[in-house]
């Protein structure tokens, strides 16, 4: 599960339900202060980061430039740029500080860049303190990165006086670096995504500087440079650390509370009355979705590690899937979620069909979704549901296609191969217990067509 929030989610849905006579107050009364303190855990939370944040601003700018008045200003400044910053986490994204130590490296990530940008010398050259917004948006949400790295460079235009050319600068950098966060965590995209990047600043850079390029410009380009080839590939590897080591530790947490182990997360899994609980699962089972299509989520990063040709895969089949799940009206986020899972069980070196069940069951994956990774392979069951028929679809209308075209053993149009494929499948029955209607399969053969003639595969 990309977080254990969707988890214990589930299993509070599944314990209310099997749960008779005294065993659901047994579970509530002995779980009630594991809730408690993570409430009181998220309470506190955006206290300690604004006070912090304001606390080490003034405290940095008076050992840099000594007593002065501006460090009030710069306090009152943090003080409202974090504080908007956790009402957005509050109000908006609440669910990202479920992530397994999210609060830990966005307080780590704000504090360090906030040290950064008063340690160097020149803040406005060596911009090390983009750090910190950039791991948060590719580690916990891009969007909040952007926010943070918003608030980092208005405090450098206003406490180091910086040009608004600079400002502007920075800011279409953090925008940008946010928005390919994504990409610099693949080892596939990185190299890509720090080349737009590089050269973006150097490009951003010489337009503010009225197109000199040359140090009497007061601009030292190759310092800038460097700066930002340091900033992405410190946090790449940042991130692959905590891929490797953070996300195994997840891992077997997660096994120890299938097995029934006391740890912090069994005892999150309570609420106060049996209805309460059955509010907080509706409530929050329809974010569960999200998270499980969230390509960072830690089953996708462990399919990642495994085959970089296997993940771009899966987010291939779950794309495609979700959007001709869409075309017939459809359960998007199922099909979408089917799609990226299908291959999940390949990370366990063996029958995928069956370790793909067994990760199901250990991460609580709906009933619906465990079907899918069940019945997307025609050897094991007929589809019994119209988004298991799309992602068996997909995937077979992909494999096929790409093996023709890079064995180049049979010559078919693409047209040509989604026709076969359909005929083929409705002369034997395959989706007969799916409740696809005869609009549905129109509609779909449709959408391939569309699809895989215009987007995918593409030579």
């Amino acid at each position: 599960m990309p977080t254990k929030t969707g988890s214990v989610v589930l299993k509070i849905r599944r314990r209310v339900r099997e749960s008779t006579d005294g065993s659901i107050k047994l579970i509530l009364n002995q779980k009630e202060s594991g809730v408690i303190a993570m409430k009181i855990s998220k309470k506190l939370f955006a206290p300690i980061l604004t006070i912090t944040s304001t606390v080490l601003v003034i405290l940095l700018g008076f050992l840099r430039k000594g007593p002065d008045a501006s460090l009030v200003k710069l306090g009152v400044l943090t003080l409202l740029l974090t504080l908007a910053a956790c009402l957005y986490i509050r109000y908006f994204e609440s669910s990202i500080l479920n992530k397994k130590f999210a609060k830990s490296i966005l307080m780590l990530s704000y504090f360090s860049s906030i040290v950064l940008l008063y340690l160097v010398t020149d803040p406005e050259i060596t911009c090390f303190w983009m750090i910190g917004g950039l791991v948060v948006s590719m580690l916990i949400d891009p969007k909040l990165g952007l926010i943070l790295q918003f608030n980092l460079t208005f405090l450098f235009g206003i406490g180091f006086a910086g040009r608004p050319e600079t400002v502007l600068q920075f800011l279409l950098m953090g925008v940008l670096m946010s928005m390919l966060s994504n990409y610099l965590m693949q080892k596939s995209t990185v190299i890509y995504a720090a080349i737009i990047l590089l050269s973006t600043n150097i490009t951003l850079a010489f337009i503010m500087n009225n197109f000199v390029f040359n140090f009497q410009a007061g601009y030292n380009y190759i310092s800038s440079f460097f700066s930002v080839l340091l900033i992405l590939t410190a946090s790449f590897l940042f991130c692959r650390l905590y891929q490797r080591f953070g996300l195994k530790h997840i891992m077997t947490l997660s096994k120890e509370s299938v097995s029934g182990g006391n740890d912090i997360y069994e005892q999150q899994e309570a609420v106060q009355t049996t209805e309460q609980a059955e509010t907080e699962v509706t409530e929050d089972f329809r974010t569960s979705w999200e998270l499980l299509v969230n390509p960072n989520n830690e089953l996708l990063t462990q399919l990642r590690n495994y085959s970089e040709d296997l993940y771009e895969h899966a987010i291939m089949i779950g794309d495609i899937s979700g959007r001709a799940a869409r075309a017939i009206q459809a359960d998007e986020l199922l099909a979408k979620a089917g799609g990226l899972y299908h291959e999940i069980g390949k990370v366990r070196g063996g029958s995928y069909i069956e370790d793909g069940i067994i990760i199901a069951e250990q991460y609580n994956f709906p009933d619906k979704l465990k079907s899918i990774l069940r019945q997307h392979n025609i050897k094991y069951e007929k589809p019994t549901s119209v988004e298991a028929a799309i992602v068996m679809l997909t995937d077979n209308l992909v494999s096929t296609i790409d093996y023709i075209e890079k064995t180049k053993k049979y010559k078919y149009t693409r047209n040509g191969i989604i026709e076969n494929i359909f005929q083929m499948r409705m002369e034997k029955g395959t989706f007969d217990e799916s409740g696809l209607s005869v609009k549905d399969y129109k509609l779909l053969r449709e959408f391939y067509q569309k699809e895989f003639n215009h987007r995918y595969l593409d030579e």
